[in-house]
């Protein structure tokens, strides 16, 4: 029989991505995008009261943390509107359910104070352009710019955006970006891939008086257009580096530049190209130095014909030298295709990412998927690459200046067997330079050197507190007669690390050490609560993709189900054949959505959750939560569950009932 050879390129590719899950690196940025438009991530619907809100981001926030991730990008600004205090825009629809209504509070006050609790860096998400997303049924308050303003907008359809040709929408797009800049404690100004329309058929843009009135020379219209672009992003990134140096910029463009059958310089790949298609010239910025990092979405599969991750990526590693790099990977595709149904597809990705020199990190799309855990990647992905901590990567073209070292290193045995390890940090100063915003604990066992190069030698992450000048930490996780090494570095803003402290050794003794682990929160998927009959909006936040191919198929791993769920599912299927007046499901069988409306007869605790049919939790609609008499409905999306016989499972005081669900597509 006659075996054709492997190619050597795909013998190399298979060798890095297998040997990759032993050299986590120590820096790596992991980033996720928290959509607001939509109520795509959060919060869970409009009109919630503020406490709900806040925490939901608490849990969306916590959970993000607990994957091992380190910073996001949350949406402030989806079209001239504002997820904070501003007057320059009015509020967001998306949080009250009314544009221009006040929360109640300053949700991206809210959201720095809480990332800085859990060391994760937050950037502003703005989209720079897009006014109007659907002028049908937008909410639009006094004092947005389409009832301000309505000359300086173009229309697209249903969309409206503002006019990028114009001078006046480049000084007034900076002028909000900087209100922000100015006023919060952010870490980065992102903008995403919306900048010209996407192109739809029936639909032409028109801006020919635009670019009779400010050609600014140019001839072709492209060609001005892409420079109308290059413009802000330059204006933008000007001006950061004036007022607060150490804010980062970046963008997250469509992941083709240009095709190589249409530039020579393009990546190998059949799709749409940004450069052409909403002339977003991400290239040249990167050339420029104008970003500190590009985010490109390349939200394909290793498997994709037409856009084939494992050739998208390197051409960016090949374009990007100075600069972050940072890959826009598209979880949201997760069991959407046969690609994307294999378990290890994201990790994968993860791994192969890491054997090229230019590229620093990912950035995942979006929050509710790491939440919700389709075909339990993302409990792959923890327990496969990022099993040990990372530290985000530093820009040494920003600063390199690390903070002062920690000082006064002790550690001490505690009666458990435990090891408390105490630093002192007595630097009082304001330069952004030297502050310490969090320290790194090392470890070592026995006689084995500290090696601060690696991972897998952090310990803990402490997050210094303003006002405070000594730290602690204490080691639950220790053997007994054991020899442990410590060592402390303080990093600042940008990440600098600092001189280690001298290094301290101490034995623990024979006792065995019983620590009560705390328990962890759920993470499980959150349910858009509503009165009935009001319904839920369809998420509008679009993402444009090349065609996939469907060639292979990989079933889902099963999950254990616990004593209690698995007789919660064993009573459900003896009394849910037929359905009554307190719970009620719609369309059943469904085959994606369904709406389930219960009534209460008294005001009572409520909890609402589905069960597959062995007992495994797959959606938490209301949880502990208290409720009035009345008629409810959610809604629950099943689109990333597979076929067959769901429970819906309603308890509510007295009230105990149960719904059978089935899935069909």
């Amino acid at each position: 029989m006659n075996v054709e050879p492997m190619p050597l390129k795909k013998i190399l590719l298979l060798f890095l991505v297998s040997f990759s899950l032993w050299a986590q690196p120590k820096r790596e940025f992991r980033g996720v995008w928290i959509a607001n438009v939509g109520n795509v991530d959060w919060p869970s619907a409009k009109g919630l009261p503020a406490a709900q809100q806040q925490q939901e981001l608490r849990d969306l926030l916590d959970m993000i943390q607990r994957r091992g991730l380190n910073a996001v990008f949350f949406q402030i600004r989806n079209a001239c509107d504002a997820v904070y205090e501003s007057k320059l825009e009015p509020w967001s629809e998306w949080l009250t359910g009314q544009q221009g209504r006040s929360p109640g509070y300053d949700p991206l006050a809210f959201a720095i104070q809480e990332c800085r609790k859990r060391n994760i860096e937050i950037h502003a998400w703005m989209n720079p352009y897009r006014a109007v997303t659907d002028i049908r049924r937008a909410s639009i308050a006094p004092n947005h710019v389409a009832k301000t303003r309505p000359d300086v907008l173009l229309s697209y359809g249903p969309l409206r955006i503002l006019d990028p040709g114009r001078p006046e929408v480049r000084s007034f797009v900076t002028k909000v970006v900087m209100d922000v800049v100015r006023r919060y404690d952010i870490d980065g100004i992102h903008f995403d891939d919306y900048f010209y329309p996407y192109p739809q058929a029936g639909l032409k843009l028109k801006d020919d008086a635009t670019f009779e009135e400010y050609n600014r020379g140019f001839t072709d219209k492209a060609d001005w257009r892409r420079d109308n672009i290059n413009l802000l992003i330059k204006t933008v990134a000007d001006s950061i580096q004036q007022v607060k140096p150490w804010v980062k910029f970046g963008v997250s463009p469509f992941g083709i530049w240009r095709n190589r059958t249409s530039s020579a310089e393009g990546s190998n790949s059949r799709g749409f190209e940004a450069y052409s298609g909403n002339f977003s010239d991400s290239r040249k910025w990167i050339q420029e130095g104008w970003v500190d990092y590009i985010a490109p979405q390349v939200y394909w599969s290793m498997g994709n014909t037409s856009a084939n991750y494992t050739h998208i990526v390197p051409w960016w590693n090949d374009n990007v030298s100075d600069q972050h790099l940072y890959i826009g990977q598209g979880v949201y595709k997760v069991n959407t295709d046969a690609n994307w149904r294999r378990p290890q597809e994201v990790p994968n990705q993860i791994k192969y990412n890491r054997t090229f020199q230019n590229v620093h990190g990912s950035i995942l799309f979006s929050a509710k998927i790491l939440r919700n855990n389709p075909n339990r990647f993302c409990d792959a992905l923890c327990e496969d690459v990022y099993q040990a901590p990372a530290l985000v990567p530093t820009m040494p073209w920003k600063n390199t200046a690390p903070p002062p070292k920690p000082e006064e290193l002790t550690t001490s045995l505690n009666d458990n067997n435990t090891v408390t390890v105490q630093w002192s940090y007595p630097y009082n100063t304001n330069s952004e330079r030297d502050k310490a915003r969090y320290f790194v604990i090392y470890r070592s066992a026995n006689q084995a050197s500290i090696d601060l190069r690696t991972a897998q030698a952090i310990r803990s992450i402490v997050v210094r507190e303003e006002g405070k000048t000594s730290f602690s930490f204490v080691d639950k996780n220790v053997k007994p007669r054991t020899k442990y090494n410590y060592t402390v570095s303080a990093f600042n803003r940008l990440h600098n690390e600092s001189p280690p402290t001298e290094v301290v050794s101490i034995m623990t003794g024979q006792r065995e050490v019983e620590i009560e682990e705390e328990p962890q929160k759920p993470i499980l998927p959150i349910a858009t609560q509503l009165q009935v009959p009001t319904e839920t909006e369809a998420p509008m936040e679009s993402v444009t993709a090349a065609a996939m191919d469907e060639d292979e198929t990989t079933e889902e791993p099963e999950e254990l189900a616990t004593t209690d769920e698995k007789e919660t599912v064993a009573a459900a299927s003896q009394e849910s054949e037929t359905q009554d007046e307190f719970l009620q499901i719609f369309p059943n069988p469904f085959s994606q959505q369904i709406g389930i409306r219960y009534r209460l007869p008294a005001a009572a605790e409520v909890s609402l959750y589905v069960y597959d049919t062995r007992g495994t939790r797959v959606g938490a609609l209301v949880v502990n939560q208290p409720q009035q008499a009345g008629t409810y409905s959610v809604k629950f999306n099943g689109q990333f569950l597979s076929d067959g016989v769901y429970y819906a499972r309603l308890m509510a005081g007295e009230t105990q009932k149960t719904a059978k669900i089935i899935l069909k597509r």
